[in-house]
This record gives structure tokens, sequence and C-alpha cells, in this order.
């Protein structure tokens, strides 16, 4: 058996239709525009993340800093995606914190702006995979006899802590 941490990423752009998508979108564009120009050299301004994070290396705190933009959406999720449900439908993928990624934006045009949020689960015991699904407890420090639930693979969920025991 082993430990693990899952991760389930999604990427929201000015194309997301799902309402929260749609807040977070808007709430961390809102904020990289205010970011964007505390990091742009009045001078000689950009207006694209990559030109500023070339032109100025702690525009790498921007992610972060719009992080705490979309947080109080997170929060809503009462940390479940319910979006994943196990095979039964009643345990959905659960995540103990997650990471915003920045992956483009520009000052002037929403429809360049796009991020990742990955959702990283807490401690998980992976007692076996079977037909492409995890058998999983979150019952981690148990010897034996756990309560279980199946999670079926999918294309955006990766191990993303591995601890053999």
């Amino acid at each position: 058996m082993k430990k693990i941490k899952l991760a389930f990423r999604i990427v929201i752009d000015h194309s997301s239709e799902m309402i929260w998508d749609r807040y977070v979108f808007d709430d961390t564009y809102f904020e990289y525009k205010i970011q964007h120009q505390v990091f742009d050299d009045k001078e000689n301004p950009v207006k694209n993340y990559w030109e500023l994070l070339q032109k100025n290396p702690g525009a790498k705190q921007i992610p972060f800093l719009l992080s705490g933009a979309a947080s109080n959406y997170v929060s809503q999720l009462g940390g479940v995606i319910r979006s994943l449900p196990d095979v039964l439908g009643s345990t959905f993928f659960p995540f103990a914190n997650f990471k915003l990624d920045l992956i483009s934006s520009h000052l002037e045009d929403s429809s360049k702006h796009k991020i990742g949020l990955t959702f990283f689960s807490s401690e998980l015991l992976l007692i076996d995979i079977i037909d492409n699904k995890y058998l999983l407890s979150q019952e981690v420090n148990q010897d034996n006899g756990w309560e279980t639930f199946m999670l079926p693979f999918h294309p955006q969920i990766a191990i993303a802590y591995y601890q053999k025991i």
C-alpha cells in the first residue's frame, strides 16, 4: 500500500461557462490588472504577463497574489470537487489546498487571461487500482480494516505525492 496525494487541475479562461468559473475569472483578471500596474515599468510599459515577467522578475509573485482573489470562491467548495464523484456518486474528490498558476494575461485584453487551479487532496491510502479506478481510504493511519471509496481515473487527476509504506 501507498500514501498518496492526488491533484486535480482545471483551466479557467474567457470561454469558461460555469458561473463559478466566471466569478473566478472576473476577480482574478481584475486583480491581475492591479498587480500588472504595480510591477510594470512606468517609463517603458508592457501589456502582457510574459513580457512583464521578462522585464521584472518580481512579477513572478503575481500568481500568488491572484490566489487571494480566488480563495473565497475555493472556500465555497467546502473541500470537495462535486463534479468528480466516486463510482457510487456519493463521495466527491476531497481537497485540502489549492495552487493558482497564471498561464497568460494581458492588461487590455481579457480574452488572453487564463489561469490554472490545481486542487490537492490530503494524504490518502492507495489500497489498490482496480479496472482503472483508485481504491482509496482517508484512514491513512490504520493497520487494517478501512472505510474505502473508488475514484475513477480522470484525465485531469494525477498523483502529486507518493510514499511507499
